[in-house]
């Protein structure tokens, strides 16, 4: 009776483990909204044209809050940001290495289109450490510019969306 017990544990302990399979992409696609404040060098290309290289850095806030994929990680994505106002397009983009509190990171390319002030756009996971470690898949977002400051930061959000 012990052993039958015993074997049928160790039956489902191995089927739970084969059927689980690690983690799946779609496990990989936190849902929030990170908060950014841009720091760089505009250069003006034209009048209502410019050029920008620097860095977006803020918080990660998960959907799910405490225990959320990624709640309150930092983010820091060194970018671009080519925006022309006459013609109302913009596009962006960059890499973003996401850590939380335990050093554990993430890493993602992105980019995104829109006008200047809103715009989708995707990033792909390209790898982590730690819990993050064989991350892969994609996302989308939204990023939203709400200031562009004189001194040439900007303040703003980007929603992650599935």
């Amino acid at each position: 009776m012990k052993s039958t017990k015993l074997l049928l544990s160790v039956g489902a302990l191995t089927a739970g483990m084969i059927f689980s399979g690690g983690t799946r992409a779609e496990d990989w696609k936190p849902v929030g909204q990170a908060g950014f404040f841009g720091v760089g060098k505009a250069y003006q290309i034209e009048k209502g044209h410019f050029y920008w290289v620097g860095e977006f850095s803020g918080t990660f806030f998960s959907d799910k809050g405490k225990g959320g994929l990624m709640d309150n990680a930092g983010v820091k994505c060194p970018a671009f940001s080519d925006t022309d106002t006459n013609t109302k397009k913009g596009k962006a983009g960059g890499v973003c290495i996401i850590s939380d509190s335990n050093g554990d990171q993430a890493y993602a390319k992105w980019q995104n289109e829109g006008d200047g002030t809103t715009g989708p756009g995707t990033f792909e996971w390209t790898g982590g450490t730690g819990k993050y470690q064989g991350i892969s898949g994609s996302n989308t977002f939204v990023g939203h510019t709400e200031v562009n400051w004189p001194d040439g930061t900007a303040s703003g959000y980007a929603t992650w969306n599935r």
